[in-house]
């Protein structure tokens, strides 16, 4: 399988891109401060990186154009067989055929799962999104319901954009609900071009992947992320009811 990179002009073999990637995730530094997680730079090629904002460009505009604090469009929800488009979005194609390789999958298990208490059984399904967000929109702390064995936050950041936007960590040793989402961080994953945050939800006490985002920035207008979930299983996601609207009916 290849994904055509800016529209015709390069070419990147799909294996290529899975060793790079499986290489990001093995290589990678694994923090536990304040909870076990990883940041990856440079998750992606740059090609297919700079490919997968160009396909979504279009639903900033729509942002842009509504009155609406934080958007979406569902990418994919692989149980309901519900795949991008291979002809008119080929690098978000070629990135959930990689995501979705059980290779992929196992090495983010050997990084991030908490020894003894998380699963090395493999999903059943896969639902992500591309979610965008306007200055003024809080996410409260939470900690990822444990229906979702692994969480990554893929950052489309622009070069110029405040890095402030990342994910916020709070402690694992306090329920989500006591804790202030703009006070009470203790550290931040940066909102830069390709870079991402990856980890197992928990919501066990002393381990609870307690996080959160608030979009304070007047420098940036949209935080955009590509936000992925891998399920325990399957589930039809592609009419969610919360915090955002769907992007593609308004």
């Amino acid at each position: 399988m290849k994904c055509i990179v800016n529209y015709g002009i390069d070419i990147i073999n799909k294996m290529n891109t899975k060793e790079y990637i499986l290489e990001k995730i093995l290589n990678t530094e694994v923090q536990t401060n304040p909870w076990k997680h990883m940041i990856i730079d440079n998750f992606l090629p740059k090609d297919l990186f700079d490919g997968i904002k160009k396909e979504t460009k279009k639903y900033q505009t729509i942002m842009g154009n509504h009155n609406i604090q934080r958007g979406y469009v569902t990418t994919i929800n692989k149980s309901v067989d519900f795949y991008p488009d291979f002809n008119n979005t080929p690098c978000l194609y070629e990135y959930y055929q990689i995501l979705t390789d059980k290779d992929i999958e196992l090495a983010i298990k050997k990084q991030v799962n908490i020894k003894d208490y998380h699963s090395n059984n493999l999903s059943k399904d896969m639902w992500s999104s591309f979610d965008i967000q306007e200055a003024g929109f809080v996410y409260d702390v939470h900690s990822d319901i444990e229906e979702k064995i692994h969480t990554l936050v893929h950052y489309l950041a622009d070069l110029e954009d405040d890095d402030t936007l990342g994910t916020t960590l709070y402690s694992p040793y306090i329920e989500s609900s006591k804790l202030n989402t703009q006070n009470d961080y203790l550290k931040r994953a940066k909102y830069i071009p390709n870079s991402a945050i990856l980890f197992s939800p928990c919501e066990k006490m002393n381990f609870i992947t307690n996080h959160s985002m608030f979009h304070t920035s007047k420098k940036t207008r949209f935080r955009k992320t590509l936000q992925t979930f891998w399920l325990k299983k399957e589930s039809d996601w592609t009419n969610l009811e919360w915090s955002a609207e769907d992007l593609t009916k308004v």
